[in-house]
């Protein structure tokens, strides 16, 4: 379908829908509580390139409205089959070799059948049972087409409907990161990198990749037969305690955050299967990845939380978004103190970890700060993973789990692991850098001020308010001295030979003048 004709069928669907934002650049009040779910059910209806969009907005809050993020959260990653020959064609374009060449057997009915990949059992000539994910034909192309054509509509897209984010700048993100994804090598080398970083976390297992099988459009990785997570039945006949396994999955995945600062992006139960006392991770087409500042804002917050010290909390705040317009620091200090309120009183057994990490980026929101997106990553997987441990271990406290974390991870090897040779290097390099640069600074200082050239901003929240109140006490204070002035002078002469007339009259002058001077004051409003 040419790209014209694929825009008027978008807007067509959305319009069905009740959509018309697109049309009328608004969203109709009569409709508004409805356009969450017409938004999904219209991009079911826009085929699987659309489902897999949706679900990558689903995980974006930083986009959307609540409203929407929850309802586009429950669009299922299922499409119809595509033909077994389909899949035999796509391999050999891709390896070089055939079916027969590379296994011993391969199940023609298919695993699953998603919005981006068809996946079926099989077996290598070496014996090993493996998983074959082949690309959807053409889904690519599909996929960046209807990318392109909702950038072309973001401009269209109603206030109302996105926050601090440009909408163009964040669905070209999303395009971004969708052209990554759709490259099986890459996914192949985050689910490596993960391996390795977890390779010394014994409760925790990683599938081997077959880096010789996997190309751009074919994945094959070690199949996994194991019990779901949530299998609570089956895993107690299997001997397994349900508490602590979420004991380890939660110590394993703050693990990933705050040291490692590479996550799983998608932790819902069918990609946790539980395999001779192992926790394996499955599926690794979504995965956070936080730079190096942002871990560190974030193990900042952590410790902020454990000492509840609101100035800490603020500053990481303002270090860790972009600004996008003027920052009360006042009502944000009041936001951070109302957050510790919520959710860090005495009694923690019933906070929600992941509506806590959810408000927090929307109090960032509220203050109009844009934050990296790897956060709202975080704070969606962090939303699914609850989820698993409210159903497998409803009574766990979570959040005393993440206590005993932070106790364990700050230790005196954590610290020194700061002070490493090659970190006090950098920083010593920094520090001489800028040193040598203070005595041109301090000169070029002085001479601006021999000069005459030096000035001075002060910047003052709400100026013009102090201001006037600068005004008004000013005013009083002349008034007083003035009639204080005229009343002592009269006072004085009256006490003098021949001068009581003249007393007397000085407090007549010092009260009409003192009236005539508070009336213009008065009408200046300056009182």
């Amino acid at each position: 379908m040419a790209r014209d004709e694929r825009l008027h069928e978008i807007v067509r669907i959305l319009s069905s829908y009740g959509l018309q934002f697109l049309y009328h650049n608004q969203v109709k009040p009569s409709r508004k509580d409805q356009d969450p779910e017409n938004l999904r059910l219209a991009f079911e209806k826009l085929g699987p390139s659309f489902i897999k969009i949706g679900q990558i907005l689903s995980t974006r809050i930083d986009i959307l409205p609540q409203a929407f993020v929850e309802e586009l959260a429950h669009l299922q990653d299922k499409a119809p089959e595509f033909p077994f020959a389909e899949v035999e064609r796509i391999f050999i374009e891709e390896t070089k070799l055939s079916l027969g060449e590379a296994f011993l057997s391969i199940d023609e009915k298919p695993l699953a059948s998603a919005s981006i990949a068809q996946v079926h059992r099989a077996v290598l000539r070496t014996g090993e049972e493996v998983v074959v994910k082949v690309q959807r034909p053409i889904i690519d192309e599909l996929l960046i087409r209807d990318l392109d054509i909702l950038i072309r509509l973001s401009g269209k897209i109603p206030k109302e409907l996105v926050e601090v984010v440009d909408p163009k700048e964040a669905l070209e993100q999303v395009k971004a990161n969708t052209l990554i994804e759709l490259d099986f090598r890459n996914e192949a080398q985050l689910l490596q990198r993960f391996r390795d970083l977890n390779a010394s976390i014994a409760c925790i297992g990683v599938p081997k990749i077959y880096s010789g099988l996997t190309t751009r459009r074919v994945l094959v990785e070690e199949y996994i037969e194991g019990t779901k997570i949530t299998n609570r039945e089956q895993l107690d006949l299997l001997g397994y305690d349900s508490d602590d396994i979420s004991r380890k999955l939660m110590l394993a995945y703050l693990k990933q955050v705050f040291h490692d600062g590479f996550f799983h992006g998608d932790p819902h139960p069918g990609n946790l299967i539980i395999k001779e006392g192992k926790i394996y991770f499955i599926d690794f087409g979504i995965m956070g990845d936080l730079s190096e500042t942002t871990k560190k804002s974030l193990n900042d917050i952590l410790q902020g939380l454990a000492s509840k010290d609101l100035d800490r909390m603020v500053k990481v705040c303002l270090e860790l978004g972009t600004p996008k317009g003027r920052v009360d620091k006042r009502n944000l200090y009041a936001d951070v103190e109302m957050l510790f309120d919520m959710y860090l009183s005495n009694n923690m057994l019933n906070v929600n970890l992941g509506t806590f990490i959810t408000d927090f980026i929307r109090m960032f929101k509220r203050h109009n700060i844009a934050i990296p997106s790897d956060l709202t990553i975080l704070a969606k997987s962090l939303s699914i993973l609850e989820g698993v441990f409210l159903e497998i271990s409803p009574e766990l406290n979570l959040i005393s789990i993440a206590k005993d974390y932070l106790k364990e991870s700050f230790t005196l090897t954590t610290l020194m692991q700061k002070f490493s040779a090659e970190k006090l290097a950098l920083r010593g390099y920094a520090f001489i850098k800028d040193s040598s640069e203070i005595p041109s600074s301090l000169l070029s200082l002085l001479k601006q001020t021999a000069s005459g050239r030096t000035m001075l901003r002060i910047d003052v929240d709400q100026l013009d308010d102090k201001w006037k109140d600068v005004k008004k006490m000013s005013n009083r204070v002349v008034i007083s001295l003035i009639v204080a002035g005229l009343l002592l002078s009269s006072a004085i002469m009256s006490g003098t030979p021949g001068g009581q007339f003249l007393g007397q009259a000085g407090f007549v002058i010092a009260g009409l003048f003192s009236i005539w001077l508070l009336i213009s004051i008065f009408r200046s409003g300056n009182l």
